[in-house]
């Protein structure tokens, strides 16, 4: 087969690494809302060349085999695998348009019954990846987006990065990168991904990768301000912040800490990824271990889009006192992996705050989402990407995308993450106008909801 994996996504977490790209949920409305024709539309396209259904069907075995061979279910959930093949590989032999052709593989994938596998149109692929005649590169802005409202909100600016020397503030929204508004980049994600728990996750690698490009070259980006003017920007792209850590065969990760200290009493710790364990985990401990007395600890996980697995245990046993706590249980098609939590000799045993948002995914939502089920921890800030599963998008023959996951993830509740995500026990999203004035709503929501423990252990 000449299909192949796409190199910028690769999602996984138990012993592998996990970055935010693309993703599709086995919805079958979702994928003909992407592929941005109406019935009406795909009855007058064109009949397709004999080469278009030559690389349909081999994207349609393609499908079939990878399923066949690498599901973490080896009874498929029940499904007579070759008859579904049977009956439906003729209809995209006879698919008059490319949205049939996608239907019917979108339909042999339906019949699992599970999220984290689909097809992603080819113009909804290439629009999250970016332009095609932009420059690929390690370089970085240093600014992060969420998209709020239908803008690609600036929620973050990193100290020292290149676009905080040249001025862009949290609150800001990008409205252009190199003349082209990011507003139909948006609006095509929400094609794809509206009903999706991965909406916020694919938004932002969309706007975000605009951003970025080889290290030394500059992007042109227009932004409104905080006054509400349009502001042109010339970005200078820097290498990314952190450190490069590699795992195996994988991509490298960049990855930093962050640790402070809120109002002289409640420790903040901060991390991009769960990778590097041997450089990061001494660390987070120290942080931890170093405030035994503080009237609370928050831990920052908004836009860490996982890693390695094992590394949300190891982090946790810093946050229990008694041995036999499970975060969860990962199953392949060969085995199963408890997350299995096992206490330190010195734990914090103050209240908790996880603060998350929709681009936490993988080991993050396993993280949280432990800590949540087992009434350690409050968790703060919007939904999870509901990403938990290891998976990876490759590129079939046509030009569409497809996810698959080779693993299941269930929680210590018992449910699944995937394709629901962590829901925040106190909702609080980004809010330009709480940006613009210096404030973090859900770090203030934390910091508040910690000073209330305090308050009401003490009688106050």
């Amino acid at each position: 087969m000449s299909w192949k994996t796409r190199s910028f996504r690769l999602l996984a977490a138990m012993t592998l690494a996990a970055a935010p790209t693309l993703a599709a949920t086995a919805q079958e409305p979702a994928v003909e809302a992407a592929s941005g024709a109406t019935e009406a539309k795909a009855k007058a396209e064109a009949k397709l060349s004999e080469e278009q259904v030559r690389l349909n069907l081999e994207s349609f075995d393609a499908v079939w085999e990878t399923i066949r061979d690498k599901h973490f279910d080896p009874d498929l959930n029940g499904v007579d695998w070759p008859a579904v093949r049977e009956e439906l590989r003729p209809k995209v032999a006879e698919a008059g348009s490319m949205d049939e052709a996608r239907g019917a593989m979108q339909e042999m994938i339906k019949r699992l019954n599970q999220s984290h596998f689909g097809i992603i149109p080819s113009s909804v692929y290439d629009a999250i990846d970016g332009d095609e005649d932009t420059d690929r590169g390690d370089g970085q802005a240093g600014l992060h987006v969420r998209a709020v409202d239908g803008e690609a909100l600036v929620v973050l600016v990193e100290p020292g990065s290149p676009a905080e020397e040249i001025g862009i503030k949290p609150g800001w929204v990008v409205e252009a990168v190199e003349g082209k508004p990011v507003g139909p980049v948006l609006e095509k994600v929400v094609e794809a991904f509206e009903d999706s728990t991965q909406y916020d996750l694919y938004a932002s690698r969309a706007v975000e990768r605009r951003l970025g490009g080889p290290v030394g070259s500059e992007r042109t980006a227009t932004f409104r301000d905080g006054d509400g003017n349009s502001v042109e920007k010339t970005i200078t792209l820097a290498k990314p912040r952190g450190t490069t850590a590699r795992f195996g065969n994988l991509p490298p990760m960049q990855v930093y800490f962050e640790s402070r200290v809120i109002d002289d009493e409640i420790p903040y710790v901060h991390w991009s990824a769960f990778f590097d364990p041997a450089g990061l985990i001494p660390k987070i401990g120290e942080a931890i271990t170093g405030h035994l007395d503080a009237p609370g600890l928050v831990l920052d996980l908004r836009g860490n889009p996982g890693g390695i697995g094992a590394m949300a245990m190891g982090i946790c046993g810093w946050l229990f006192g008694e041995a036999g706590q499970r975060l969860g249980t990962m199953s392949t098609r060969d085995t199963d992996l408890n997350f299995v939590v096992f206490p330190r000799p010195r734990t914090f045993d103050g209240p908790v705050a996880v603060l998350v948002d929709g681009c936490s995914a993988s080991t993050s939502e396993i993280f949280a989402g432990g800590l949540q089920d087992l009434g350690r921890a409050r968790i703060f800030g919007t939904r999870t990407a509901g990403a938990a599963l290891p998976s990876v998008v490759v590129k079939l023959p046509n030009g569409d995308g497809f996810q698959y996951a080779f693993a299941n993830y269930i929680s210590a509740d018992g449910e699944a993450l995937e394709g629901s995500g962590v829901e925040p026990d106190q909702p609080a999203p980004p809010a330009r106008d709480a940006l613009l004035q210096g404030g973090d709503p859900a770090l203030d929501a934390a910091v508040e909801w910690i000073r209330s423990q305090a308050a009401g252990r003490s009688g106050g």
